[in-house]
């Protein structure tokens, strides 16, 4: 009885330790995020539903309203490189923050050509900014994407105009 005590103290022990250990999940999630974003720098989408959960959520700003599901995800990634052909977005540093999240900064690259809310310019682009990415183990389930539009539309040659202040 002694025996069978120790043995299974000895296994709560043990998956205790081995639950509290820290897992690295950059070797399973890194491959889906580098196919995720070559397939917005490309536009080539046939890799998408490889790694592209089905209940996949993106939300950028100014307002986070979500873009639900892979063929959503498509179309919006169609009109993007439609408005910047040369779209090329270079991951500059990555923090996974849990064990489903990774905190990535990059850059932005591109022209921007064509008619989206404001006129096409020709402009070439350059934008920093972060995505929360989220991911299940296996997917990438989602992306919450931030940058400074007043940055890019700057870039873009449109001047900010304070208020008057007459009364």
């Amino acid at each position: 009885m002694k025996k069978i005590f120790l043995i299974l103290m000895s296994l709560i022990v043990l998956s205790l330790l081995l639950s509290c250990a820290k897992q690295d999940y950059s070797g399973k999630i890194n491959p889906l995020l580098e196919k995720y974003i070559e397939a917005w720098n490309t536009g080539n989408l046939s890799d998408l539903n490889s790694v592209v959960d089905s209940t996949f959520e993106l939300r950028k700003i100014p307002d986070f309203v979500p873009v639900r599901g892979i063929k959503n995800l498509e179309e919006y990634i169609i009109g993007t490189r439609a408005v910047i052909p040369d779209f090329f977005l270079k991951e500059t540093e990555k923090l996974f923050v849990s064990d489903t999240a990774v905190v990535v900064t990059w850059t932005l690259k591109g022209t921007y050509k064509g008619e989206n809310d404001l006129p096409p310019t020709g402009t070439k682009l350059e934008i920093t900014g972060f995505s929360i990415i989220y991911f299940n183990g296996s997917k990438l389930t989602g992306e919450w994407i931030a940058f400074s539009d007043l940055n890019w539309v700057k870039q873009l040659g449109f001047k900010i105009i304070p208020p008057s202040t007459e009364l």
